[in-house]
């Protein structure tokens, strides 16, 4: 999947993120685990082993990354508001809506704006457009994986293929990640979790066939619980890396220059692990606060709407300074990987109607608009 070509940079990106997402699968099912025993599924009669290959094969493929419907499932799973199944296709068909126009609105505005351009730091504008510009990539980086995924669980659920409750959100809910800790555990790595932290220190073993009652996970020490954190990010920085040679392939596949005559004598930038720096962040980000969070209780602060207004401007802070490195290493290496018309892609809907109804010219305007700032 690395050499496969999306025919820009977020799609070929994303290959790369599966390739990586593919590479910790196979080293938890081959490496880490026994699924056969240690895995169930809420339908299993029997424990998978006992059954046919065809049936273990299909058996395997159907399981969950997030464990829904599985014995290995999050202790806190995230609840689905939409319990019938109409307001439940309605929601997702609305959500594919608002999250194809963000998606449009984000793209016009990166093509207009030199930052995404030029070499010029996502920074390099002053705070609040630091913040626009974060914001806009972010959502060109997910934004396509929430419309095709609202639509996906609309089909299952319309055609009876499956209920409600197994679609929960993608990335989680927002008004859970007051802290660094909860940002990336339950928003946006809870489609990650289970995979990235199966390989930290104090695995618990699940054998769902045993005869004696299951017990909760017992707690475990803070060192164990930072450890496994910290190599949660790790991993989750390596895949990311993986991605990053995705880029990386296409830069080495570029035409050489006019007038040189060996491939030798040209200079390729390396970009593997221009995206992976942000994760390596993160630890120091969750000592941190969870330092903060431990004097608060010894004071007697209890957790409410203040504590977690004040939770929601400390994640935001320090995601808007630990991002940059990477955004602007991601974002540099693919204008040297991409042509300009591969980059910006085409007209959006959104200038479209503006141009037709309204008779303005979007592009026009943000562009003068930007020179001026």
């Amino acid at each position: 999947m690395l050499i496969t070509r999306g025919g820009n940079g977020h799609s070929d990106y994303y290959h790369g993120s599966r390739t990586g997402m593919y590479l910790l699968e196979t080293m938890r099912y081959l490496l880490l685990t026994r699924p056969l025993e240690e895995f169930r599924h809420e339908s299993d009669k029997v424990p998978a082993y006992q059954l046919p290959f065809m049936q273990r094969f299909f058996w395997v493929i159907y399981i969950s990354p997030r464990g829904f419907g599985w014995s290995f499932k999050d202790d806190r799973p995230i609840p689905v508001r939409h319990r019938t199944r109409v307001a439940f296709i309605v929601s997702r068909l609305r959500m594919a809506l608002a999250w194809y126009l963000l998606f449009d609105v984000t793209r016009l505005y990166t093509r207009a704006n030199p930052v995404f351009s030029t070499g010029a730091s996502v920074a390099s504008q002053g705070y609040v457009l630091r913040c626009l510009n974060i914001i806009a990539w972010w959502i060109q980086v997910c934004g396509p994986l929430q419309f095709g995924h609202s639509l996906i669980a609309a089909f299952a659920v319309a055609t009876n293929l499956s209920e409600p409750s197994t679609w929960p959100p993608l990335f989680g809910y927002w008004k859970d990640a007051y802290t660094i800790r909860r940002f990336w555990a339950r928003t946006w790595h809870q489609i990650l979790r289970y995979l990235l932290t199966i390989f930290g220190p104090h695995r618990y073993n699940c054998r769902p066939w045993d005869d004696t009652p299951t017990t909760r996970k017992p707690k475990d020490p803070w060192a164990r619980s930072y450890l496994r954190l910290c190599m949660a990010f790790v991993l989750s920085a390596l895949l990311h890396a993986v991605a990053d040679l995705a880029i990386q392939f296409r830069i080495w596949e570029q035409p050489l220059p006019a007038g040189t005559l060996s491939p030798d004598k040209v200079h390729h930038p390396f970009v593997i692990g221009v995206s992976s720096t942000v994760f390596l962040f993160q630890p120091l980000g969750v000592l941190v606060e969870g330092a903060v969070i431990e004097m608060g209780k010894y004071l007697g602060v209890k957790t409410g709407t203040g504590t977690k207004i004040i939770g929601y401007a400390w994640v935001w802070a320090w995601m808007s300074f630990t991002a940059v490195s990477s955004l602007d290493g991601l974002k540099n290496a693919m204008q040297i990987a991409y042509s300009t018309a591969q980059w910006g892609g085409g007209p959006t809907v959104v200038e479209r109607v503006a141009g037709k109804v309204f008779g303005v010219d979007l592009p026009s305007v943000l562009s003068m608009w930007f020179a001026s700032v």
